[in-house]
């Protein structure tokens, strides 16, 4: 063989099948959509032909959308001379022990874009801060204080690791690849937001502190913000008071005090924020953006939970991304590109009653949420070239 000859040994795979009744089957894609490149994945001989073996069930499309996405940042950070070591994925979370009985003894596969949905003590607030735990401890130091905590994580970046970590009365060990280690250097930024966050909005060094950055990152990352948003259109800063110009269908809303908001809309600016953060982050370190039922305020009409993921799917770009809510309506609404798991009810019973980490929802009233926003709360502005109404 000359030098310069080459051997091309890649495969042009699908990751839904081409064909009805193929490997990881339609996936509610047309016949148009799965022949689109983005329902493709280029793999070496090896793994393009065990990724269609047994009809396709020893890897899912979840998997597959996970390498293609991971592979193609890791591709990107190389062309732009960025650390390879950045790109990552938490691949599973292992409960032997934990607050709601439900999760205890499960293993969760997580994909790039996952969903978990059931209802309220069923264990998707306390799955979130597991997942979180690797990064920041002290939330399994909090649940150790009413009931042991067992745990193990599995993450690859991109060699595989595990973490078993172990909460007691407040105290947490971990086990770092087989070996006792004081505490685990962040493998990942975990970026967790719950309703309690919602006004934080309104604050920029209590929105700093939440996404777990200084204030001047946190006024960098909103400067970013208006070119990509589909409805903030300013941001300003008034000590430490933001001040959010928002576009509400035409109508433009300068907001001088964010509790007037309502839920819906002040959910809506936080995630807007966190989409951008993850993107941004991303590029720095494995990031895995986690959502505890903030969707829950996009229950009506039912399309606006089908634009929030679709939004998220988008803006998050190669962060990892967990969407926790109670409404049904997020399955319906998560696409092909998202991976579901239902949780079901089950009361744990500790000493000293029931415990339970989801959040209270408040049931959203759109129609007082966009009126009543004259006055010292909210400016009413026109839009410049139209005519008042």
């Amino acid at each position: 063989m000359s030098p310069r000859q080459t051997v091309n040994i890649g495969v042009a795979a699908h990751i839904y099948a081409a064909a009805s009744g193929g490997p990881r089957g339609a996936g509610g894609l047309s016949a148009t959509e799965r022949s689109e490149p983005e329902n493709g994945i280029w793999c070496c001989f090896k793994h393009g032909k065990a990724i269609d073996s047994d009809g396709g069930r020893i890897y899912s499309a979840a998997d597959l959308q996970a390498w293609k996405r991971l592979h193609e940042a890791r591709k990107a950070a190389e062309v732009n001379g960025a650390p390879l070591h950045n790109i990552g994925l938490v691949e599973s979370i292992s409960v032997n022990s934990a607050p709601v009985a439900s999760l205890e003894g499960r293993t969760f596969d997580l994909a790039m874009r996952n969903v978990f949905i059931g209802p309220s003590a069923s264990g998707k607030s306390v799955l979130t801060r597991l997942i979180a735990s690797v990064s920041y401890p002290d939330h399994v130091a909090d649940m150790s204080r009413c009931r042991d905590v067992d745990m193990a994580v599995r993450w690859f970046d991109p060699h595989t690791h595990d973490v078993i970590t172990t909460g007691r009365r407040g105290q947490v060990t971990h086990v770092l690849d087989g070996r006792p280690v004081p505490y685990v250097a962040r493998p990942y930024k975990t970026i967790l937001l719950n309703g309690m966050h919602r006004n934080c909005v309104g604050n920029i060094v209590k929105l700093a502190h939440t996404f777990d950055l200084s204030v001047s990152a946190m006024k960098g990352t909103l400067s970013l913000l208006c070119s990509q948003s589909n409805f903030v259109r300013a941001v300003h800063y008034e000590d430490t008071r933001v001040r959010w110009v928002l576009d509400i269908n035409g109508r433009i809303l300068d907001v001088v005090d964010i509790q007037w908001l309502g839920n819906h809309l002040q959910s809506s600016i936080l995630l807007e924020v966190a989409g951008i953060h993850a993107q941004l982050h991303a590029h720095v370190e494995p990031t895995f953006l986690l959502i505890d039922e903030l969707l829950d305020f996009y229950r009506h009409p039912p399309s606006a939970q089908v634009d929030v993921l679709d939004r998220l799917q988008r803006a998050a770009e190669h962060a990892q991304v967990a969407i926790v809510g109670h409404s049904i309506g997020l399955v319906e609404a998560a696409s092909s590109g998202w991976t579901v798991t239902a949780m079901e009810y089950h009361p744990s019973t500790i000493s000293g009653g029931q415990i339970d980490f989801e959040v209270a929802i408040e049931e959203p009233n759109a129609e007082k949420q966009l009126s009543n926003r004259h006055g010292h709360y909210a400016q009413s502005v026109e839009p410049p070239g139209q005519p008042p109404t």
